[in-house]
């Protein structure tokens, strides 16, 4: 079983090419811009966080042809499914409970009792502490754990300087910037309003809106 550590890779120049992955499936010139982009820079290979999508559909898609035309490998990155469980077991079990007290509220004669007060902000702590345990799990340890699996990409590497790019979701985009850039990786945004990536290399958190679609 993986332990969640993210160590720095040590004597290895590296960029990370970021996407989000709505720009490449919702606009129709973002393949000939990608397809621009591959045939100017030496991408060692291509890490994709798919979320809820099937891994066979993704390999018909345009972007898989696109990544296997220039021979680029691509690999799925994303939190252990040991982990997943291990944090929705305890959401569910909670999300059970508030369903039971919830039942139990509803029927209640006198919902304005102390009893049902109570009953009632019990509930309301309940749903918040399941809010949380999901927030944890979607925006600090699922990219947590997609740059831990890049990283294990790069390691074995035996070249200095690697280039790579990743598609993320919309929603860990930042977080998963940040992660990066603090491993010492130079990072750039794909900017779809232009033909190509764009060639700023962000500094500081400050500039990080400013590159939000």
């Amino acid at each position: 079983m993986e332990v969640l550590e993210i160590k720095p890779v040590r004597n290895k120049e590296i960029i990370a090419y970021l996407v989000k992955f709505s720009n490449i499936k919702s606009k129709s010139n973002a393949n000939v811009n990608l397809i621009e982009f591959l045939s100017k820079r030496n991408v060692k290979f291509a890490t994709i966080n798919l979320e809820n999508e099937n891994l066979r559909s993704f390999n018909k898609s345009s972007l898989a042809k696109i990544l296997e035309k220039y021979r680029i490998p691509y690999y799925t990155v994303d939190i252990p499914e040991y982990a997943m469980g291990y944090l929705m077991a305890e959401i569910l079990e909670k999300e059970d409970q508030v369903n039971d007290l919830t039942e139990e509220y509803l029927s209640m004669s006198d919902k304005k009792s102390i009893k049902g007060l109570n009953l009632k902000s019990w509930i309301e702590v309940l749903k918040d502490e399941i809010d949380d345990k999901k927030l944890i799990l979607q925006l600090k340890l699922r990219p947590e754990w997609i740059v831990k699996k890049i990283l294990d990409i790069i390691r074995p590497t035996k070249t200095n300087k690697i280039t790579f790019v990743h598609f993320a979701q919309d929603n860990i985009f930042n977080k998963t910037m940040t992660l990066l850039k603090d491993l010492d990786i130079e990072v750039k945004v794909y900017d779809q309003k232009k033909e190509d990536f764009a060639q700023y290399l962000i500094k500081s958190e400050e500039v990080i809106d400013q590159w939000k679609y």
